[in-house]
């Protein structure tokens, strides 16, 4: 089973995206907070609470192939606007796929990924989405590696297709680290002592949920940049510290139906969309992460 875990594990999309040579993190916990939030246009401001758990369950089917799956539970609180109630957002998505070795050199990861992404008041099938990732890996050396892929996912605001290209890098003394796969992701950090790490993570988010009672939906994007300590708590268990600050962070409400054309990364086409809510401004945000990794054999 360790030897098989060498192969490359890719955890969900908008959860965030990791991977290395030695270690493999199997299941992750994150609670997020914001102060107050101003809103962009009129008087009022929100709190942004968020929390979640991914959870990777990889299960080797035989030599140069493992089957992949897992779940991601998240919820959010806000408010949508500042004369409105607190609404909670809420996504349950499900990861089912594999991982196959095609050389030495070449290994790809497939995934689907379905869920639910709504208010979960009435579920319907507004609230079903479903998603898919490719992602081939060519391990250049030991410490260095790229990627390249897409991820496809029917969204409430249309057909929304993210293009991915990557890479991983550790140093030969395993002290500095750079994980990357760009536009959604990327983290680097340096290791200052044996048990704590100091890094710079960024994160680039997009997830669409249904309104049931309203006939309408909410589009979340959020750009984080954050700094971060990371502590070894004991071998397996990491808890990591952030603060940052969020750019370009709106819950943006339309009506159901009012769609784009299409979406590709940040770019949108045929996009005549009605917004129906004020955003709230840019602003600080803090976040910990509590996180199982499995050390593979090297």
């Amino acid at each position: 089973m360790k030897k098989t875990l060498t192969l490359y594990i890719f955890l969900c999309l908008f959860t965030s995206i990791s991977y290395a040579q030695d270690y493999v993190d199997l299941a992750r916990f994150h609670y997020s907070t914001t102060p107050e939030n101003d809103f962009d246009s009129i008087p009022g401001n929100t709190k942004v609470d968020d929390f979640g758990l991914d959870v990777t369950l990889p299960i080797k089917l035989n030599e140069g192939n493992v089957l992949l799956t897992g779940f991601n539970i998240d919820q959010i609180t806000t408010k949508l606007h500042p004369e409105s109630n607190v609404s909670t957002l809420s996504t349950v998505n499900l990861k089912v796929g594999y991982n196959k070795k095609h050389s030495d050199k070449w290994s790809g990861t497939y995934l689907l990924l379905p869920k639910l992404s709504s208010d979960f008041k009435n579920i319907n099938s507004k609230d079903f989405q479903l998603g898919a990732l490719v992602l081939m890996k060519y391990n250049k050396k030991a410490n260095l590696k790229y990627n390249i892929g897409a991820y496809y996912n029917a969204e409430l605001f249309g057909p929304f297709l993210v293009p991915l290209l990557g890479l991983y890098y550790k140093s030969e003394n395993e002290k500095f680290e750079a994980n990357l796969t760009l536009p959604i992701w990327a983290d680097v950090n340096y290791k200052i002592s044996k048990i704590v790490k100091v890094g710079a993570n960024f994160s680039a988010f997009v997830r669409s949920y249904n309104l049931s009672e309203n006939n309408s939906y909410v589009v979340k994007k959020s750009n984080d940049l954050f700094g971060y300590l990371q502590f070894n708590l004991t071998k397996n268990i990491l808890l990591q510290t952030k603060a940052g600050y969020s750019i370009g962070r709106s819950y943006k409400v339309y009506n159901s139906g009012d769609e784009a054309d299409l979406a590709v990364s940040a770019f949108r086409f045929g996009d005549d969309r009605i917004l129906l809510n004020p955003t709230f401004k840019n602003g600080l945000i803090f976040k910990m992460r509590l996180i199982y990794r499995f050390h593979l054999e090297k």
